[in-house]
């Protein structure tokens, strides 16, 4: 993995400028730059594409939810952590369903951040057990649910594929396991997400845990 260009928001600046020291020690960082607002998050990308954003929620002129949208619609390739106190279910799942890669809560250890990191760059997601006991629990009413299942319609094959692919697996573990290389991994996990009309291995995940996948 390279290192990362990382941007950090966070209104607090004691928070923000602990944040900033935090992730400036952790090896694979190469610069970390932090910000106040989901405004001053805009600014930023307009001269500069971080590798990843850790975003909290609740900041004023722009909040982290409004901010997350757009850099995921504008900035498709931006990997987006929300860091956030916010411990609601309702808020939690409301970010996962935008597409933000992953969610931790403030008083997360350390290690848990290096590793959410981590695992978003090389896998494209970090789903804790706190987020992952949220889209279990179906928060979600019926309609809200999608109408059509189209996990109805992928063979046996398919269905291995994406419970590996939602796993803490990079393409290289999986191409091992399946005994394919790690281009084909990538091929099947573009493939998956497009019959299964959803976005990137987030989308993925999304959908396995809301049809009952045992991840």
């Amino acid at each position: 993995m390279k290192k990362l260009d990382i941007l950090i928001a966070d209104d607090h600046s004691l928070v923000l400028e602990g944040l900033q020291f935090m992730v400036k020690s952790f090896p694979f960082v190469e610069s970390v730059t932090g910000v106040h607002n989901g405004k001053e998050v805009l600014d930023h990308l307009r001269n500069h594409r971080p590798d990843m954003i850790l975003m909290d929620l609740n900041m004023p002129v722009m909040d982290g939810i409004d901010t997350s949208e757009v850099v995921l619609n504008e900035y498709p390739d931006i990997k987006i952590i929300v860091l956030s106190g916010f411990n609601e279910d309702e808020m939690i799942y409301h970010a996962i369903e935008l597409g933000v890669h992953g969610y931790l809560l403030k008083d997360a250890e350390p290690d848990e951040l290096r590793r959410s990191i981590q695992d978003v760059m090389t896998r494209g997601f970090y789903y804790s057990e706190t987020v992952v006991r949220i889209m279990r629990k179906g928060i979600i009413n019926d309609s809200k649910k999608p109408k059509f299942f189209p996990s109805q319609s992928l063979t046996e094959r398919e269905k291995r594929m994406l419970k590996l692919l939602c796993q803490e697996k990079t393409n290289k573990e999986i191409a091992e396991e399946v005994f394919l290389s790690d281009r084909t991994v990538e091929k099947i996990r573009k493939n998956l997400a497009t019959k299964l009309k959803v976005k990137g291995t987030v989308g993925l995940v999304k959908f396995a845990i809301k049809n009952g996948y045992d991840l």
